[in-house]
């Protein structure tokens, strides 16, 4: 009796009261610990947070393949610069004959053919009309391409789940879009020289009234984009519930 009370009178230490950052769980809205990376009410791993022992059997493929089912955007891209490969020729061509042009001299050579008797400073004169106009029209014909090719990768193409979004302009930028479900057809069409440098144009045939025919031009990887778009309209004509009638 004596040691029982002995024991009794023993004063029990309290436990350190600590303070922690919650946060509340996305699953099950329990308050846990803004550190945790498993809720311990439902026992749901966290977003984010990286798996412990009991979750080593997740691959990294499959942590991707979650990642994208949860991003909206199947996918994104602009228009292949290859694209303007024949513009790349021409105005190289042209480009090196204004430089022959300003750096030969013309006039000399007119005269040696024609057999004409005209004054030097005449010929001096021409000659450096002759240059000026053939400086002017290379320096022209760079600044063309070179705004061709600002226009072309100022164009923005987005696939997503529920609508094509795209976006064009250098000073004054416009954004269109048609819902994925009034998408009727698909076209890819690509030349012998777009099959070479790996483009092509995919064709987006719908209901929609402003853009009834929609073309994603000379993109990279064309039948990977209409594998996308026939995957993500079928989707959507299931999801609402739309049948197209041709």
């Amino acid at each position: 009796m004596a040691m029982t009370q002995q024991a009794d009178q023993l004063p029990v230490p309290q436990m350190p009261q600590t303070r922690h950052r919650t946060k509340p769980c996305p699953f099950c809205a329990e308050t846990i610990r803004y550190a945790a990376i498993k809720c311990r009410f439902c026992g749901e791993f966290l977003p984010g947070a990286k798996a412990g022992p009991g979750a080593e059997g997740q691959s990294d493929e499959s942590q991707d393949a979650e990642s994208q089912e949860d991003s909206d955007i199947l996918w994104a891209g602009r228009p292949s610069v290859f694209a303007l490969t024949g513009a790349f020729i021409k105005i190289a061509c042209f480009t090196a004959l204004c430089w022959a042009v300003y750096t030969y001299p013309v006039t000399l050579l007119a005269t040696r053919l024609l057999k004409a008797n005209v004054k030097i400073e005449q010929l001096v004169r021409v000659e450096a009309w002759i240059d000026l106009v053939a400086l002017a029209l290379g320096l022209a014909a760079v600044f063309a391409l070179f705004w061709k090719v600002l226009a072309l990768k100022s164009i923005r193409y987005e696939v997503m789940r529920d609508r094509i979004e795209w976006s064009r302009g250098i000073f004054d930028r416009k954004v269109d879009n048609i819902d994925m479900f009034r998408v009727v057809d698909l076209k890819l069409r690509c030349s012998l020289l777009e099959a070479c440098l790996g483009i092509g144009t995919v064709t987006v045939v719908s209901s929609d009234e402003s853009d009834p025919q929609f073309q994603f031009r000379h993109v990279y990887r064309c039948r990977r984009l209409y594998d996308i778009l026939k995957e993500a309209g079928l989707k959507a004509d299931k999801k609402q519930s739309v049948i197209h009638v041709e």
